[in-house]
């Protein structure tokens, strides 16, 4: 991981919470401009909006970076862009364009530039040679400096075993970020991005289709190496995304301790078991109540047709109470009642000689 790559993981980290807030308060003060009408931090609103406003900015600083790797790889030029030429061109055509150019920048004419015209040189004996152009295309200046191969598989040894110890290095700073991850939703997007970085970077170096393709719609001749760095700053970028965007997206519930759940664990055993405890209490009570109320209604146990007519004799004596209750019930039955009672009571205190008021 190089020193750009790391600032710009830390930039990922910083800019877009801070340019969240920024544009949810710009937003606030432009839809909300009366004081006291906008809503508030402990509001749906206000974290639908944070939300909102959090994943427009990973969207567009994501374009921005893609953006700035594109135009930097495109500013800072190739032998092909040097030579304005094509990136299938042939040797004999650049051997042609090398010499239509160093005439106008020789330093022995009056307008040439010594620098430009090494640079033509360099990079018209590079695309000359089959198996310097083959290592150039693949791994950059660095290539240019290494022992004159004999094969592009040695070219292709050397340049992977040139790239490992960078990606050793890649490896071991993302498992010390990975233990310092605010959220268990991206902890493993860096590796992903790691692995599929190393094969398609693996594809490329073996394969040239991708370059002819990418050639037929840009107008920029990508190096393989250019591809190869454009295709790492996009996994870096995507995964730190995915990691910033995962949370706010899915946003995980939060575990609790063991501890914590043992404690909820007891406080919730000790309630059902009191619950337990008052229901058989209340059930207890219920079947006592029941049993003393259709005592009255139940044949008698030495009744032999107990067993037969048991539940016909009790519909039959329930009936026969609900009868009952609905005539005590009606006024003029109740006073019958109410005057029959008074006169049994009326001969017995004659009898002992009471007397008691007539009933009204």
């Amino acid at each position: 991981m190089s020193l750009n790559q790391l600032g710009s993981y830390v930039a990922w980290l910083v800019v877009p919470g801070a340019v969240s807030a920024a544009l949810q308060q710009g937003y606030y003060q432009v839809f909300y401009p009366a004081a006291n009408t906008a809503p508030r931090r402990d509001t749906p609103t206000y974290r639908r909006d944070q939300r909102i406003s959090y994943m427009v900015v990973i969207v567009g600083y994501l374009i921005y970076t893609t953006y700035t790797t594109v135009t930097g790889l495109v500013a800072q030029g190739n032998f092909y862009s040097l030579l304005n030429l094509p990136i299938d061109v042939d040797e004999k055509s650049v051997r042609r364009r090398f010499r239509t150019l160093s005439v106008l920048s020789h330093p022995d004419k009056g307008t040439g530039n010594e620098d430009v015209f090494i640079a033509l040189k360099l990079a018209s004996e590079t695309l000359s040679s089959p198996l310097r152009r083959f290592a150039y295309d693949r791994f950059g200046m660095p290539a240019l400096s290494w022992p004159e191969g004999k094969s592009e598989l040695e070219y292709a040894i050397s340049g992977i075993q040139s790239s490992f110890p960078q990606y050793v290095v890649s490896f071991v700073v993302m498992v010390v970020l990975s233990l310092f991850r605010q959220s268990a939703f991206g902890s493993y997007w860096r590796f992903y991005a790691y692995f599929a970085e190393f094969l398609i970077e693996l594809h490329l170096i073996t394969r040239t289709d991708i370059q002819e393709f990418v050639a037929t719609y840009s107008p920029y001749p990508f190096t393989i190496r250019e591809l190869i760095v454009l295709s790492r700053s996009l996994l870096i970028t995507l995964s730190i995304a995915a990691a910033q965007l995962g949370p706010v997206l899915f946003p995980a519930s939060i575990q609790p301790s063991t501890k914590l759940v043992r404690e909820q664990q007891d406080v919730m055993k000790a309630m059902i078991s009191k619950l337990a405890k008052v229901t058989d209490a209340i059930n207890t009570e219920v079947t006592s109540t029941f049993i003393t109320q259709t005592q009255p209604f139940l044949l008698p146990p030495q009744t032999k047709l107990a067993n037969q007519v048991g539940e016909t004799y009790f519909k039959q004596k329930l009936q026969q109470y609900l009868v009952d209750l609905k005539l005590r019930s009606r006024p003029e039955v109740r006073d019958a009642i109410k005057r029959a009672v008074h006169a049994q009571e009326t001969e017995i205190d004659s009898k002992v000689g009471i007397q008691r008021p007539s009933p009204t």
